[in-house]
């Protein structure tokens, strides 16, 4: 049985089971910097990029047929596109927000985000397709 202190070992533990296998890539999203008096509404954004940590698989097609698309879990994948796993604690402040990626000099778009782990959160995928 998996117990909260089995929990609490996996996502200690993370860390190393990654170790030298993480890429730095920057996360981007938009932060509010000022709201309309009366109604609160945003009316200025700015954009904010934060470096973190992530083990990076660029997708390649799976097959030697020369596809060059897969499904996977309903979200139709590319060669060129991203699979990132990053922390959740590097990015679980601004999860919601994270619109774009920046990695090895790329811009990359967000097609899906999901939190993972056993028993508890403890890390975020991000699969992300290059718009530049």
């Amino acid at each position: 049985m998996l117990t909260e202190h089995d929990i609490a070992w996996m996502k200690a533990n993370r860390a190393e089971l990654v170790a030298n296998r993480t890429s730095t890539i920057i996360v981007k999203y938009k932060d509010v910097t000022e709201r309309d008096p009366f109604t609160n509404e945003p009316i200025g954004e700015t954009e904010v990029s934060r470096t973190v940590q992530s083990v990076v698989t660029e997708i390649s097609s799976s097959t030697g047929a020369g596809a060059d698309r897969r499904l996977e879990n309903g979200i139709e994948l590319e060669s060129g596109d991203l699979w990132l796993s990053i922390d959740i604690d590097a990015v679980a402040d601004i999860l919601d927000k994270i619109e774009r990626i920046e990695y090895d000099g790329k811009q990359y778009e967000i097609l899906a985000k999901d939190k993972k782990g056993i028993g508890a959160a403890n890390r975020v995928e991000i699969v992300a397709r290059s718009i530049s």
